[in-house]
């Protein structure tokens, strides 16, 4: 991916960074985490409440994790939006698909958890 965004940017340098992250972390109580393990409704309005409400921040969670809302995802979604599909014609639709599992780290604190293990 970091090699992809340069060469269609003509610009920078590809570089990845690689954290390491304690999962106990999200079941010990020191954060406040939202995990969805499949694509649900809730997930669904979840997604789509934070995409269409950008600037306005939209929850308090410290970690997020679900289903990756990748651009196969992006486009039932917008078959929703569109009202082309119902929202449970939306979860059967993703619900057959192999997602992975995606973190949200939104807050300072979130952050403090990861260690930088590799840089190239």
């Amino acid at each position: 991916m970091a090699n992809r965004r340069t060469r269609l940017s003509q610009e920078g340098n590809p570089i990845v960074l690689k954290y390491n992250f304690d999962e106990n972390t999200l079941t010990n109580g020191q954060l406040k985490v939202l995990s969805f393990e499949r694509p649900t409704k809730e997930w669904a309005l979840f997604i789509l409440h934070n995409r269409y409400q950008q600037k306005i921040e939209t929850h308090d969670y410290d970690i997020v994790l679900g289903p990756i809302a990748d651009d196969g995802v992006a486009f039932q979604l917008e078959r929703y939006v569109q009202g082309i599909i119902s929202l449970d014609q939306l979860i059967e639709e993703l619900t057959y698909r192999q997602l992975d599992i995606q973190y949200y780290f939104g807050t300072e604190k979130a952050l403090s958890y990861l260690l930088v293990e590799l840089k190239w």
